[in-house]
């Protein structure tokens, strides 16, 4: 095999590699999913949603309102799906920027829905979420409500 052929092979497979890199091993895709299996742990009303946040995320509900550490984070998502009976929990025009490689930012529209008629779906909100990478996972370091939207989904 020729210098020119091996250098032309070297350079494809390098262009590939890369490639791959981006479209599929993607940090933004990885926080993507990681929000999806969230939402789907806060819809199930599982204790699992504790392995998908720090030891102290602090989640904003409003300006006057935080819960803190994830003891107490899973202990409200269990509670409000005790009161709802059945949630579906959902994310909608996700944004996810990349601050550094261990450190990303959430803007999305958070809804909720519920089994119970006695108690009404809240609205929408927009929510901003910090992301951390620990151990090679994305866990959820702070979750705040910005604003309730008007309107049901």
């Amino acid at each position: 095999m020729g210098a020119r052929k091996l250098v032309t092979l070297v350079v494809a497979a390098v262009i590939i590699v890369l490639a791959a890199r981006y479209l599929f091993w993607n940090d933004r895709r990885d926080v993507r999913r990681r929000l999806d299996v969230i939402a789907e742990a806060a819809s199930a009303g599982s204790g699992d949603i504790g392995k998908f946040v720090t030891d102290d995320v602090i989640i904003r509900t409003d300006p006057a309102s935080l819960v803190g550490g994830r003891p107490a984070v899973v202990r409200l998502v269990l509670d409000a799906t005790a009161a709802r009976k059945a949630m579906k929990v959902s994310l909608d025009d996700v944004q996810v920027e990349l601050i550094d490689p261990a450190t990303a930012t959430v803007f999305c529209t958070l809804h909720i829905s519920g089994g119970n008629p006695q108690i009404p779906n809240p609205a929408p909100r927009q929510v901003h979420a910090t992301f951390v990478k620990q151990g090679g996972e994305w866990l959820l370091m702070r979750g705040d409500v910005l604003r309730t939207l008007e309107g049901s989904k």
